[in-house]
């Protein structure tokens, strides 16, 4: 067999190589990258603070979600935090200008529990990112619908 045969290999390794080409540049396009993310539209984002309100790590929750309640007030206007340091990033206008809204769940420190929030914060409201879990368990069961 010499060198210059036509092969089934080699015909579909063209064909492969030619085809993932063509489709190369259609995937820095904006419409294209906008079918991969969940970017909100309209004049708010939604984040989803999923920490345990009961159970028994609703102490270590309460402080969770304090913490997340100062950082929305920080996105939003500052909070105070930009009269303290000089920010390149933060400008106290929100998520790429969009005002930061936030729901919450608890988690009760149970994984099927901590599921059904997330869940119900991602179909429901909204949420566009979903954050908290005190527990690894918790964590691990949300991580699959992030």
């Amino acid at each position: 067999m010499s060198k210059n045969d036509v092969t089934r290999r080699g015909v579909l390794r063209t064909g492969a190589v030619a085809g993932a080409g063509l489709a190369l540049p259609t995937i820095f396009t904006a419409s294209s990258a906008a079918a991969f993310t969940n970017e909100p539209t309209g004049s708010s984002v939604t984040l989803g603070f999923n920490v345990p309100q009961t159970g028994p790590y609703a102490d270590e929750g309460m402080d969770e979600l304090r913490a997340f309640e100062l950082a929305v007030e920080h996105l939003n206007n500052g909070g105070g935090c930009l009269d303290t340091f000089s920010s390149k990033a933060l400008k106290g206008n929100g998520i790429l200008g969009k005002e930061v809204k936030f729901v919450t769940g608890d988690t009760q420190t149970k994984s099927d529990a901590a599921r059904a929030s997330a869940k119900s914060m991602i179909e429901k409201d909204g949420a566009i990112m979903i954050s908290g879990g005190s527990s690894s368990g918790v964590a691990v069961a949300v991580q699959g619908l992030c």
